[in-house]
């Protein structure tokens, strides 16, 4: 078994020979007859192998010829010679190796073989060295490349190559980024350097590094590091590391178990299994995006169990996160076995029993933008998250309807200051914070324990003091096509060379001044709506929103929906200044209504599954949203309803007349039982049906002193739920 099936490779040549000499301990363990039977230790030399897993080529290549170069795929077959024939030297020696009867035969035979070895290494070094070359690292060196021990599978691993290729791959990959680890390196001269503190690591390190041929190592250590972590950056050997999010690109830190993953797709066959243990990254971070939907769309995926370190590993934090994926190459994934957030390894015994099937669509649809994985409990969850994803995300521009576009910062608090006072007789109007507002309150007339403004800004006639003359210069540098009218017109009239060139010749055509900042309206002249960035899943309520008043801006903890965008016509570009060419994204109603959805338990249920301490921008915009606009069946009795907790106050008066002079709630049981309603018809609006709502508000997070969701409120809720079902939405 042994002998025939398996193989491995670490670059620790002591954790290899360790491995080899327990291998070779089970099978003497294993023989019932005289220990005599049992073959020579090094006859499985060439089973567990010394080498960097990530370098080295893992298909056929050799040195370019007079025909150029030539390359087998992993299974023998392509251009040029098959894998035996190539290879064949290396094949018999091996073979020889493993049949030997005598330690003589088999020392000759492993020495053949190993030579056979070194002299193709050398020739595949050679082509390493041009990849390190080709990503940026012009100055390599042959010593280099072979310093960094490069493993050619497909070599190392002949006999395997010529049969077919592996079956199962099975690993536990360093769950690190290549960085430099003093540990790693101090060890070597001191054994007792990884068990010290932290403190004590700090002065036996200078102690050590008082030596110079141990401060020079160091620094060759660190350099080595990086030179390779730019290898694996901007080399073409690896492809699904830097995945782009809402349209930026994720760089990661050379985590290495993210390089391995990738490493086994190119080692895997058809029909070839892998299942490996990975961190809790790649399963929910962004910067494994593409491995996630590689896995996908490109493999079966067959199961996920996600597992929350509660003892399971001493040595690390039990808040850490992790995971075992096990799956097929080839195909694509219809549905997957799994479970997450377990504590226990138990749920391994009977994995068919102790897990649910989850569709594809939900674990491809959950985050449609960084394809993260939700961390699912129950087959109740995944049959609820399904028909919220059944939604449109909430940013999507949908057959002109309005969606929801966040602006994360108008300001920074710290890094903005010179722009704010904290004096009200200062300033000239109000810059709001996240502790500002509360869901349906811009101040403390309802939530008692709201903080007051402590933040103002001056006019515009102040330039270098304005906070709004600040935000207004951003919005006219952006590149972001829904927000610059430069970008928008230069799109829109085709434009081609310089943008700022082509737009300012074509207003010239239209005979008015070249576009300057005057032409931007900013954001704070319309009523919008504004969510506290600072959040936690936790807490009574996740997603914190609220329609804030007009002329008033706001700081990074309080992020903003965009109430325009930008669409030029032919008409705006002899405007000035051109603000007609911005479009409310909302109705007066659309805006409610939307806020309504935005402070619902349904989303909040959905948003608290992806947050940890923050709202990010990216979860946000493609968290699902039905898409209410007026003659849907929920729009008017959620925005009116929504409109009636918010607009209250003077600064509200000229929206409540906008809205046909509404009468806010103003008293705090009536305003309980209007959002009890809206959390109630957005269960319909999300099509949850009554065991669907009683899952919800049984899972829900609860706190202790909660604002308003008490077991009452919940209960009232479920109510509502139940007099919608049968009455409808009647005003």
């Amino acid at each position: 078994m042994i002998l025939n099936n398996l193989y491995g490779v670490d670059i620790d040549e002591g954790a290899v020979e360790i491995c080899k000499l327990r291998l070779w301990l089970s099978m003497v363990a294993d023989i019932e007859d005289e220990p005599s039977e049992v073959e020579p230790l090094p006859n499985i030399d060439f089973n567990i192998r010394q080498g960097n897993s990530l370098i080295g080529f893992t298909e056929v290549q050799e040195i370019a010829n007079d025909e150029g170069d030539a390359s087998l795929t992993n299974y023998g077959g392509g251009v040029g010679q098959s894998v035996r024939e190539m290879y064949d030297d290396v094949i018999t020696a091996v073979e020889r190796h493993r049949d030997a009867r005598s330690t003589t035969e088999a020392t000759n035979a492993r020495d053949l073989a190993e030579s056979h070895i070194e002299r193709h290494s050398r020739s595949l070094n050679k082509k390493i060295l041009e990849q390190f070359q080709t990503a940026g690292l012009e100055d390599a060196t042959l010593r280099e490349v072979e310093n960094n021990h490069p493993f050619h599978w497909v070599l190392e691993f002949a006999t395997v190559y010529r049969d077919g290729g592996f079956d199962v791959i099975i690993g536990n990959p360093p769950w690190e980024v290549l960085s430099p680890n003093r540990d790693d390196y101090f060890v070597k001269y001191d054994e007792a350097f990884r068990t010290r503190m932290p403190d004590s690591k700090d002065s036996k390190m200078e102690e050590l590094l008082q030596e110079d041929s141990i401060a020079e190592g160091w620094e060759e250590y660190k350099e080595e590091l990086e030179r390779g972590a730019a290898y694996f950056n901007e080399s073409d050997e690896y492809q699904l590391q830097t995945p782009e999010v809402n349209g930026k690109q994720v760089q990661n830190e050379n985590d290495l178990s993210m390089l391995f993953f990738e490493r086994v797709f190119d080692l895997l066959g058809g029909g070839s299994y892998t299942s490996l243990i990975l961190p809790g990254n790649i399963f929910n971070g962004a910067s494994a995006k593409d491995l996630r939907k590689h896995a996908l769309d490109h493999t079966e995926i067959q199961d996920i169990i996600g597992f929350e370190n509660k003892g399971i590993f001493k040595e690390i934090d039990s808040r850490y996160r992790f995971g075992i994926i096990s799956l097929r190459n080839g195909g694509n994934t219809e549905e997957v076995r799994g479970i997450f957030e377990q504590n226990s390894l138990g749920v391994l015994r009977n994995v068919e029993q102790n897990t649910f099937l989850i569709p594809s669509r939900v674990l491809d649809q959950y985050s449609p933008e960084a394809r993260i994985f939700p961390n699912i409990t129950s087959e109740r969850e995944v049959e609820v998250l399904n028909k919220i994803l059944y939604h449109p995300p909430v940013s999507a521009d949908i057959d002109n309807t309005w969606y929801a576009s966040m602006y994360a910062e108008e300001l920074h608090r710290a890094k903005e200051s010179d722009y704010l006072v904290e004096e009200k007789d200062k300033g000239d109007y109000p810059v709001f914070e996240g502790k500002n507002i509360y869901q349906y309150s811009y101040d403390d007339t309802y939530a008692d324990d709201l903080a007051p403004i402590s933040l103002w800004s001056v006019n515009e006639n102040r330039p270098e003091k304005s906070g709004k003359h600040r935000v207004r210069m951003k919005n006219f540098r952006s590149h972001n096509p829904d927000i610059s009218i430069k970008k928008a017109i230069y799109q829109k009239f085709n434009g081609t060379g310089s943008q700022k060139g082509f737009v300012n010749s074509l207003l010239e055509e239209y005979d008015r001044p070249e576009l300057s900042k005057e032409d931007v309206l900013l954001d704070c002249t319309e009523y919008r709506i504004a969510i506290r960035e600072i959040a936690n899943s936790t807490n009574e309520r996740t997603l914190v929103a609220s329609v804030i008043p007009k002329g008033a801006i706001t700081v990074h903890t309080l992020s903003t929906i965009r109430p325009y965008k930008v669409n030029p016509t032919e008409e705006d570009l002899s405007e000035y200044p051109m603000h007609d060419i911005y479009e409310r994204v909302f109705t007066d109603q659309e805006l409610f209504a939307a806020l309504g959805v935005l402070n619902s338990i349904p989303f909040d249920y959905l948003m608290r599954t992806k947050v940890d301490t923050h709202i990010v921008k990216y979860k946000f915009e493609e968290s699902q949203m039905p898409r209410l606009t007026d003659g849907d069946n929920w729009f008017n009795y959620i925005s009116d309803r929504a409109a009636k907790l918010n607009c209250y106050g003077d600064q509200f008066k000229e929206m409540r007349q906008r809205l046909g002079d509404i009468q806010p709630a103003t008293i705090t049981k009536e305003r309980r039982r209007i959002q009890a309603e809206i959390d109630a018809a957005a269960m319909h609006a999300y099509n949850l049906d009554k065991k669907d709502v009683q899952f919800i508000l049984d899972d829900f997070h609860r706190v202790s002193n909660p604002r308003i969701m008490d077991r009452d409120y919940f209960e009232m809720v479920f109510e509502k739920y139940d007099v919608l079902e049968q009455n409808g939405p009647k005003p």
